[in-house]
């Protein structure tokens, strides 16, 4: 043992004596090497490979709906609207009114060119928009005729040009468009400036499917889910959430039904609510991101007691009366919880999941688009069947609707609208509960 103990140690002290240079050196250049690539490989990466994500979402669309996110992504509109609902250039450099506000001339950015290659011209412009007609001055400029002074125009012109086969005029540029029975499957865009990330969309039915594609690895993102309930027990992923602030969700009320005559009545019904935890509170039918949005407004706070006071001489309270909130499955968990705080004020309550919007409602929690520009003349404006699904109507509220898409003054519609929401609030036809949240997870 001693003996192999010393001829050990002797070749230890011959190699090393021989070779130390070399070690040290091999060492050095080791080290240096392993700390250059770790700082040149995401420089590589960035450069040389591409990032490719490939996200679910929940939804049937055709190549005509797809989600206006997406179609923002792959092309743009004549203007753009930023977060407050303000129109910008977009394929359009400027644009401008005749004096009677009835024709709208738009001069198009030069050397646009589609993803195909070909240029962007006015004819290429497919709006349609009723009431408005589109005429081709020249490949550059294009006029807009309306009927009549339409400040919403410009707003309205924000939606993304898109030729067939969705070919636009964007950042990315379909390369794959998967298509079954008008249902779309598989979306797959490319950058058209390098450095951006590629990306897969895949569409499906219902949330279930979405979540095994996820938890089977065939999506490594599941984009804006509603309900985080069924995510929580996962414990690989992160988890982001964003308030949406282009809906609300709010109580509608039948104003043809005589049990919601008495605005005093929708307005106790509204003090009976207590807020929705983790949820921005809603108070008008803007959006509080919104250049007209008014804060100067009536405020339903919680408040049992008047809503009791209020409740208890109406007919809604008797012990033979009940009434019928509908809904959709969506909207249920909530929904169940209104029922029980309005049963505790004596207005006993019975939930309706419904499929589709039945005419003949109650009352109906729904989650209500909120449009870009401030002008919501077919969601309230009386004569708008179909649209105005309260039945609303007030001609207070009709003629602030009529000035408000007539003038282009900016303060003249600030105030007017101003008005319109004071107005609305305090008549209750809808009961404003919260801006709705969307959920993401990403695979770590």
């Amino acid at each position: 043992m001693r003996k192999q103990l010393r001829y050990i140690t002797f070749y230890l002290q011959t190699f090393l004596g021989r070779h130390l240079v070399q070690l040290i050196l091999s060492a050095l250049i080791g080290f240096f090497a392993t700390v250059l690539i770790i700082q040149i490989y995401p420089l590589y990466k960035r450069i040389f490979v591409r990032e490719h994500r490939v996200i679910g979402y929940v939804g049937r669309f055709s190549p005509r709906t797809l989600p206006l996110f997406i179609q923002q992504q792959i092309s743009v509109g004549l203007t753009t609207a930023d977060e407050q609902g303000l129109p910008n250039p977009g394929a359009a450099q400027s644009w401008e009114f005749d004096e009677q506000g009835s024709t709208l001339t738009v001069h198009l950015k030069n050397n646009l060119l589609f993803h195909d290659g070909k240029p962007f011209t006015a004819s290429d412009v497919n709006y349609k928009i009723k009431g408005v007609t589109f005429t081709v001055v020249d490949d550059a400029t294009l006029s807009v005729q309306l009927k009549e002074p339409f400040s919403p125009i410009l707003t309205l012109l924000s939606q993304p040009i898109l030729r067939s086969s969705l070919v636009g005029l964007g950042s990315y540029k379909v390369t794959k468009l998967s298509v079954e029975e008008d249902t779309i499957s598989v979306l797959i865009l490319t950058p058209v400036v390098e450095g951006a990330p590629s990306l897969t969309y895949r569409f499906y039915r219902n949330l279930k499917d979405a979540i095994l594609a996820y938890k089977m690895g065939e999506v490594s993102i599941l984009k804006d889910i509603a309900d985080q309930e069924q995510m929580k027990s996962w414990e690989k992923g992160t988890f982001s959430e964003s308030t949406l602030f282009d809906r609300y969700v709010g109580i509608f009320f039948n104003m043809s039904n005589p049990a919601f005559k008495d605005k005093e009545i929708r307005q106790a019904l509204a003090y009976a609510i207590p807020e929705f935890e983790n949820f921005q509170k809603a108070h008008t039918p803007l959006s509080p991101l919104s250049w007209a949005y008014s804060d100067k407004i009536r405020l339903y706070d919680f408040d049992a007691q008047t809503a009791i006071k209020i409740l208890s001489k109406s007919e809604l309270a008797s012990s033979s009366s009940e009434l019928i909130l509908s809904t959709f499955a969506t909207n249920l968990f909530h929904a169940e919880k209104i029922a029980e705080s309005w049963g505790k004020v004596g207005v006993k309550t019975k939930v309706k999941v419904e499929t589709s919007l039945n005419p003949v409602y109650q009352v109906f929690l729904l989650t209500q688009q909120i449009p870009s520009d401030p002008d919501q003349y077919h969601i309230w404006q009386s004569t708008q069947i179909g649209t105005n699904i309260t039945n609303y109507g007030s001609p207070k509220i009709d003629k602030l609707l009529e000035d408000g898409r007539k003038t282009y003054d900016f303060e003249e519609r600030k105030r007017i609208y101003a008005d319109f929401q004071r107005y609305l609030v305090d008549d209750a036809p809808v009961i404003f509960l919260y801006y709705p949240k969307v959920y993401t997870v990403e695979r770590q």
